[in-house]
């Protein structure tokens, strides 16, 4: 990414966006860095339209969540690790997809009516899962997410959402307890 973005310009814009809900702020921020950001997406992803939408939803939640950002480091950094972090979500869920898809048509192809009862078994899982997190605030559900399907450890998820190990922890336990709570009824087909 081009560092002849003036950190303190950026700085600045970050600022006006979080206590002054300036959109012409925002404006700015998303022209001068959506053009590297794109290109840094790129680095991960062969897909424009893939790296366009990760870009454009890393805008989208920072200014849904600007009230509440917690920017330790420089807004470039910032948005450099967002983008890294849904790039490499996105490479994740694509993976798990692909590996699904290929199951189930070698599982389809097989014939048998009780597999077929699995796909639908675990498509149902899957659904109920995705609405259940849903429901969560989005910092549980974030973190949730970071230890279980990304697998990190609690103490870089607690440095990249700038909280601690012991909220970290916390959240998760939390999430779990929900999830517990939300498929008590599949708990024997769903692992925790």
């Amino acid at each position: 990414m081009n560092r002849s973005i003036h950190t303190s310009e950026s700085d600045q814009l970050l600022w006006n966006i979080v206590v002054l809900d300036d959109e012409k702020a925002y404006a700015q921020l998303f022209m001068l860095f959506y053009p590297p950001l794109l290109d840094y997406a790129k680095k991960y992803i062969d897909n424009q339209f893939a790296c366009e939408d990760i870009v454009q939803e890393i805008f989208v939640l920072l200014w849904e969540n600007r009230k509440a950002l917690q920017i330790t480091r420089s807004v470039r950094n910032y948005l450099l690790t967002a983008v890294r972090n849904h790039c490499l979500n996105y490479l994740k869920r694509e993976g798990f997809a692909r590996q699904y898809h290929e199951f189930i048509i070698e599982k389809q192809s097989s014939g048998n009516e009780n597999e077929n009862n699995e796909f639908f078994l675990l498509k149902e899982l899957q659904e109920l899962l995705d609405q259940a997190l849903a429901k969560l605030p989005e910092p549980y559900r974030r973190v949730f997410e970071m230890r279980r399907i990304e697998n990190q450890s609690y103490e870089s998820i607690a440095e990249e959402l700038h909280i601690s190990v012991r909220t970290a922890k916390r959240y998760k336990r939390h999430v779990m307890d929900k999830l517990r709570e939300e498929l008590r009824d599949y708990l024997p087909a769903f692992l925790f």
